[in-house]
């Protein structure tokens, strides 16, 4: 009878001291750099890092590292974008519009990744006596949007099925969305 007590009891004591000392053993890590990679309505922005016992290679895999972010980020948006432009407008084969689209957003995140700009750099040395670099890059909407506005003019297909005001219309809804999302 007396077991059937202890070891509930005994149950609930072993949580009550695992639970109490593993919220002790927790400990915020700030990470450097990381709130200037938060994209606004406004800019692109991603954050990373790279580590290196050469502090340029450190420096260099850690704006590999957000540039690939970035592109991704950007590259992703623009999909969202493009897709919710061509359900509203009606082009007739969208998914073709779509394919040439998307293959233009690459092209134009390939050139806007040449002019990133860096908004915060921090070097650091790790207990293995590696550098480690934290890197935030941002590139504008603008830049983006210029950048596939000027693509469209070179395809008379595309210019064909593009309605410029439409596009931006999205796209400026759609980097709101990033921006609460990023909040």
């Amino acid at each position: 009878m007396k077991l059937k007590f202890l070891l509930p009891i005994t149950a609930i004591c072993v949580l009550v001291m695992y639970s109490s000392g593993t919220a002790q053993n927790f400990k915020e890590i700030k990470i450097p750099c990381q709130k200037e990679g938060n994209s606004n309505a406004m800019y692109f922005r991603a954050t990373q890092s790279g580590a290196s016992r050469n502090m340029a290679t450190a420096r260099d895999k850690a704006l590999l590292n957000a540039k690939a972010r970035l592109a991704s980020l950007i590259e992703s948006t623009v999909a969202s974008v493009t897709e919710q432009y061509t359900n509203e407008v009606d082009l007739g084969d969208s998914s073709e519009f779509q394919q040439s689209f998307e293959q233009m957003t690459k092209e134009v995140t390939k050139q806007t990744l040449v002019e990133v700009n860096i908004t915060c750099e921090t070097q650091t040395k790790n207990s293995r006596g590696e550098y480690e670099t934290f890197i935030a890059i941002e590139v504008s909407k603008d830049a983006i949007y210029n950048g596939v506005n000027k693509e469209v003019a070179k395809d008379q297909k595309l210019q064909l099925k593009y309605n410029q005001m439409k596009f931006k219309e999205k796209f400026d809804e759609e980097m709101e969305k990033l921006e609460r999302s990023d909040r």
